[in-house]
């Protein structure tokens, strides 16, 4: 059984907004848009990476993460100058970082999320202290007492990954509750 069977949900693909602002509430994007609002945004060029401090809200199509906190990482360093010309992002240990979404002229590789993480797609939602979305291979991993649910079922553990190519899922030290008539946490 899915602890949560969307697929795609977080597909980076195409531009990327950023707005450090109060985050107004999310509206509906296309498909291949992101758009993370924040209080505050932190770009680490050196660190290759950018953190997203309060109220965070990542909105992708019909899905929606908040956050306390989302740290967005980068693949190695900005590409050369000829490669920003000719539109190719990464670095040459990363081949496939070409097909990535990019920040400015830097390749997302994964999205950290902490504190009071919240997940939303449709009906089916997912709740825990931590989530990481890995980029390359299309994961989601919830860690902290994960939880997840929808009309009629709600799946608990002490990890739930998340294939979202794969519209499968692996919980570890699962508990599955069917047919929950009220498919709210706990």
């Amino acid at each position: 059984m899915s602890a949560w069977g969307f697929t795609s949900a977080l597909l980076l693909v195409g531009s990327t907004i950023v707005s450090a602002a109060p985050p107004p509430e999310p509206s509906p994007t296309t498909p291949a848009e992101i758009v993370i609002t924040s209080e505050s945004l932190v770009f680490r060029d050196h660190d290759n990476m950018a953190l997203f401090t309060g109220k965070v809200v990542m909105t992708k199509g019909d899905f929606v993460m908040r956050a306390d906190q989302m740290v967005v990482h980068f693949d190695g360093t900005p590409p050369a100058p000829s490669a920003q010309r000719s539109g190719k992002t990464g670095t040459p240990a990363s081949p496939a970082a070409t097909d990535l979404p990019t920040f400015g002229n830097r390749a997302i590789n994964l999205i950290d999320a902490t504190g009071n993480v919240f997940m939303q797609r449709g009906e089916k939602r997912a709740k825990s202290k931590k989530a990481v979305y890995h980029q390359r291979d299309e994961t989601l991993v919830l860690t902290g007492d994960p939880e997840a649910w929808e009309e009629g079922y709600r799946v608990t553990g002490t990890k739930m990954t998340m294939f979202l190519r794969e519209d499968r899922s692996i919980v570890e030290g699962s508990r599955v509750i069917i047919n929950d008539r009220e498919p709210k946490p706990r």
